[in-house]
């Protein structure tokens, strides 16, 4: 039989990307969520954008480690652009990535490193706020070191949505997670270290450095070893997929509710939500 094969071509990196900024230096890729004007909140597109990227990580074997950030100081990432959504929403159509018969379909958004099935380490370089799907990413990169003016949070109830609960719930301490979902609370740098969700807190001018200092750690072992520990980690975390699918199902339920609606509604309008239970 014949044989296939497809080496990795370095012309089809992501390029002219839109939303982020996407650089290699050695073997490792360096990925900066673009969207400062908007607190480096994600929509559609730059859901797409993110999966494209870590589909080239995975992909080129000169890479062995990433690191993920936000432009600016202010955000590493606020979560869904709210604003984005509303606007659709106003004019009765879902957004593309929620919209079956959009090319961009993809339920969730689909920009985290699980969605790519990405099994190379992750360094998250949280340089401010990480709420709702800020969060997960943060979550989804094995190590993580935070500037001392960064907080994270998840807002996803606040404005009637409710993401991935479940993801939270065994990826933080459950009553910190619960603090989190159903309270809408936030955590500062210092208690992240205190609860060992990030591995360093440190000055913000010295963030990437000391990210760059835990890739190059990754880079002095096997990357072969390495990306076995990964897959094993990402194993050893997955849910059974009658949750998986049931936890999407909620998703969906509570997205396209009339509460679904209003809380984007009320977040344009930087009013209270007026939540209908329906």
């Amino acid at each position: 039989m014949p044989r296939y094969e497809s080496p990795y071509d370095p012309s089809t990196m992501p390029k002219d990307l839109e939303h982020l900024i996407y650089e290699k230096k050695g073997h490792i890729a360096y990925v900066t969520i673009n969207r400062p004007e908007v607190r480096n909140a994600l929509h559609s597109y730059s859901y797409a954008e993110l999966r494209a990227v870590w589909r080239d990580i995975g992909n080129d074997p000169n890479i062995y480690v990433g690191i993920l950030t936000g432009a600016g100081t202010d955000a590493f990432c606020g979560g869904r652009d709210v604003k984005f959504l509303a606007k659709y929403q106003a004019e009765g159509k879902r957004t593309p990535h929620e919209d079956p018969n959009n090319p961009l379909y993809h339920w969730g958004g689909g920009g985290t490193p699980n969605d790519a099935n990405l099994e190379k380490p992750l360094i998250a370089a949280i340089n401010g706020l990480a709420v709702g799907i800020g969060l997960s990413l943060a979550l989804q990169c094995q190590l993580r070191v935070m500037s001392r003016t960064a907080w994270i949070s998840d807002t996803h109830t606040k404005v009637g949505r409710l993401g991935s609960a479940h993801n939270l719930y065994t990826a933080l301490p459950r009553a910190v997670a619960a603090y989190m979902t159903l309270c809408n609370g936030r955590l500062s740098a210092q208690e992240c270290l205190q609860h060992s969700i990030v591995n360093k807190v440190v000055e913000p001018e010295n963030l990437l450095a000391e990210a760059e200092k835990l890739a190059e750690m990754i880079c002095d072992s096997s990357p072969l070893a390495v990306q076995a520990a990964v897959r094993l980690y990402r194993l050893a975390a997955a849910f059974p997929p009658s949750l998986v699918s049931y936890a999407k199902h909620l998703d969906k339920e509570v997205a396209e509710s009339e509460d679904g609606a209003e809380g984007p509604l009320a977040f344009r309008e930087k009013r209270r939500p007026v939540w209908k239970m329906r």
